[in-house]
């Protein structure tokens, strides 16, 4: 018998168990909620709706993953903010949300959501999933404070050799870009590689 337990590397003697929603809402607009919300209907939900605060112009996926979102039956609830979600024993059952309409550009260069008052109003579901972004773990900075960091919490390299302020230390990838991709990483990766080499020759060796 399998123990449900959050430690895939071990399978199969732990199972790492999957919510398997009917209805399921996935909060944001990037590619990773598009992700979210097409999985979502590959795993069985009979709905998947993503709830974005802004137009359909304004979403940050690209263009390529909305439309195959939409062509797998993903719904869009746009120009919509979520409030609060509601439920009972333990499991989500409803979100509150507001309409929008869009006023003046922001400093992202898109209209900004301004709420209507009055508007509110609910989404029956009984799966979540929240992707509006992602940063770096607050703990990078609080048990290594001699790692230099840029803003927005990401460490700080050498662009031509991944080196960060640390002697010995080299990053790449999302923590030294914020959320780019894997193309990306994997040539950083491959400087990285590279000065690593140096490095253990020159100090280790």
């Amino acid at each position: 018998m399998r123990r449900s337990v959050i430690k895939a590397y071990r399978y199969p003697e732990y199972d790492t168990p999957i919510a398997r929603g009917k209805r399921v809402i996935v909060i944001g607009g990037g590619n990773t909620a598009m992700d979210a919300a097409r999985t979502a209907l590959r795993l069985g939900a009979r709905d998947s709706i993503i709830v974005y605060r802004r137009s359909r112009n304004e979403l940050p996926a690209r263009i390529e993953e909305v439309e195959h979102a939409e062509q797998e039956g993903v719904q869009f609830h746009l120009l919509t903010t979520p409030l609060a979600f509601y439920g009972k024993d333990g499991r989500v059952q409803e979100l509150e949300c507001l309409h929008n309409e869009l006023g003046e550009p922001d400093s992202s260069g898109r209209c900004k959501p301004v709420p209507v008052d009055g508007s509110n109003f609910r989404i029956l579901a009984d799966v979540m999933v929240i992707a509006i972004g992602q940063s770096p773990s607050p703990l990078i900075s609080k048990s290594t404070p001699e790692l230099a960091m840029g803003k927005g919490g990401i460490v700080s390299v050498d662009p031509k050799t991944m080196k960060t302020s640390k002697k010995g230390v080299f990053a790449g990838g999302d923590i030294i870009k914020g959320g780019a991709t894997v193309i990306l990483a994997m040539g950083q990766a491959k400087l990285a590689a590279r000065a690593i080499n140096e490095y253990l020759e020159t100090n280790v060796w």
